[in-house]
């Protein structure tokens, strides 16, 4: 009833439309100039104006700290209990489809919003060089190259998504009878778009910006070495041409040889208190969403991701839940994993002589947090909830990592107090990118060593014994990495970039596990317990085009397998 509504209305406003034409003197005052010229007018008219335009290209940046579904609950990091949410209900179920495309946090894939943001840029780019004219050369220089950046950076969130998309490079009008539907490129072509974007940002931007939050050069060569690891790994480069994997090791190797950036270690505590507000834009970070101090404009991630109850009251809402294959993957503290039997591991004593790293990112049964102790073990005050009955952990974990211990869940909820950053390239993740790319590319030399040794060194473990095959390597760097940037939403797209999803010993085809743990005399017994059956498929490695865009755009082409 409403489209018949909605037919008759069009063919009537057309019809008044004749008429009112029809009617009017042939003269200038309907000649009126369209608004949305005036508005490119104004905003360009200044270096000023221009910059409030750019600093809304900023603002674009997807908003993770204020979002409650992380990517880390569609990898096997977390498991969130909620059922509608999309880690359950859509990624581990084996549902994504065309008409459901889960678009990350933040929408930070969302096709529509990329494109959307991707026309701010193209718009800047285009005005500011017809009004070049009215800015100095070096802030031109400048901007150009942070918006030129910022272009990437959005195409880089498609690619690892879509694969190859379309590369558009202007703002797009169809008053002029112009076709504004462009096909796909080839993962080649949309990865060589972006390396040449960087490229261009890299070779005017700064070494050290000016304000802080600003696009540099080491963030553009980050950018540029993490989507050429991306396309070199397995699901990408299906012939596993070795050139691609040296240039992602040389682009990883120009970051670090800047002498720029080195890890952040201020205490013995730094892994962890690299993410607090006290500590932001600190010597490791490369590349970050910034938040304004003031009512309302920091993040409510204490309050989303933070344990439920503490000292007897709910607080938070759990979604940051880590499983019981993450944590079986954080070593002894003398590096051994535990599956080693020199290590020393316990399964009855799981948490005793566990690296650094391990306290300083888990909440486990018996880990201290705002003056309480966490239980997790039943007839606790956060028992494993094995039935998805409440927001209570289903892991028998909460993630101590990224939060602010000083800020109470119920006080993120209601007011958004943390202003630390979202960081999104750090030089701890450069350096295992390196190793990673250098050692698919001619071996464990050295300098893969070298690489992995400085990560592990701030955590207190020690080097990576010596004499690894190349196979052996990969093993250790995939774990280091696993561990070492955990919580920052890396994992989603490392497993799919390794292809390690499915299969026998997928991912995402297993089961996921937690830890009940019960009294036994005046001891606890351990007893890891299935808390979810996972189920992906392949094809979902690559999202699908959402169906609206494939509707709209004929000259698209679906993944395959959707």
């Amino acid at each position: 009833m409403k489209q018949i509504f909605k037919k008759y209305r069009e063919l009537f406003l057309l019809a008044l439309l004749v008429v009112s034409i029809s009617g009017c003197k042939k003269d200038d005052s309907l000649n009126v100039t369209n608004k949305a010229f005036l508005t490119d007018v104004a905003t360009f008219s200044s270096q000023s104006n221009a910059d409030l335009f750019v600093n809304d290209i900023y603002n674009q940046i997807p908003d993770v700290n204020n979002d409650y579904q992380l990517t880390e609950q569609y990898a096997d990091n977390s498991f969130c209990g909620a059922a509608w949410e999309n880690g359950q209900a859509t990624v581990r179920a084996g549902s994504i489809g065309p008409s459901n495309v889960p678009t990350g946090p933040g929408s930070m894939w969302s096709w529509e919003g990329n494109y959307t943001k991707i026309r701010k840029c193209n718009v800047f780019l285009q005005q500011a060089a017809l009004n070049k004219a009215k800015y100095t050369d070096d802030w031109y220089k400048q901007r150009v190259a942070e918006v030129t950046f910022m272009r990437a950076y959005f195409y880089s969130l498609l690619f690892t998504a879509y694969g190859g998309v379309p590369i558009i490079t202007v703002p797009l009008d169809n008053r002029n009878g112009s076709d504004i539907f462009t096909a796909r490129a080839t993962i080649d072509e949309t990865v060589a778009f972006i390396e040449a974007d960087c490229d261009a940002a890299a070779a005017a931007l700064p070494v050290k910006a000016a304000q802080t939050g600003r696009a540099t050069k080491g963030a553009a060569l980050t950018l540029k070495g993490w989507v050429e690891l991306f396309a070199a790994s397995p699901l990408a480069n299906t012939a596993n041409e070795a050139g691609k994997w040296s240039k992602a090791a040389a682009t990883n190797k120009s970051v670090m040889d800047m002498g720029t950036y080195s890890l952040f270690n201020a205490s013995a505590t730094s892994y962890a208190d690299q993410f607090l507000s006290a500590n932001n834009w600190n010597v490791e970070t490369i590349f970050a969403r910034g938040y304004a101090t003031g009512p309302a404009k920091g993040s409510h991630r204490e309050g989303y991701l933070g344990p439920v109850y503490v000292n007897g009251v709910q607080q938070s809402w759990g979604n940051l839940a880590p499983t019981q294959g993450l944590i079986d993957d954080y070593s002894m503290d003398n590096g051994l994993p535990i599956t080693d039997a020199a290590s020393g591991y316990n399964p009855q004593a799981p948490y005793t002589h566990r690296e650094q790293r391990f306290y300083q990112s888990i909440l486990y049964d018996g880990a201290a947090w705002q003056g309480d102790i966490i239980k997790t073990r039943i007839g606790g005050s956060n028992q494993i909830d094995l039935g998805s009955s409440s927001d209570i952990t289903n892991t028998g974990y909460y993630a101590r990592k990224t939060l602010d211990e000083s800020i109470t869940g119920q006080t993120s909820i209601n007011l958004a107090p943390s202003f630390a950053n979202y960081i999104i390239f750090r030089y701890a993740e450069v350096l295992l990118s390196y190793a990673e790319a250098q050692n698919e590319a001619v071996g464990p030399d050295a300098s893969v060593y070298d690489a992995v040794n400085k990560v592990r060194v701030r955590s207190a473990l020690p080097a990576v014994k010596a004499g690894l095959t190349k196979d052996q390597m990969r093993v250790y760097i995939r774990r280091e990495r696993r561990i070492e940037l955990a919580f920052e939403d890396k994992r989603w797209f490392d497993i799919r970039r390794w292809l390690i999803t499915t299969g026998t010993n997928g991912v995402l085809t297993t089961p996921e596990y937690g830890m009940k743990i019960e009294a036994s005399g005046s001891g606890l017994t351990y007893t890891p317990v299935k808390i979810f059956t996972n189920t992906f498929f392949e094809r979902q490695n690559w999202m699908p085009i959402p169906q609206a865009e494939i509707d709209k755009n004929k000259k698209l082409v679906q993944n395959p397998g959707y």
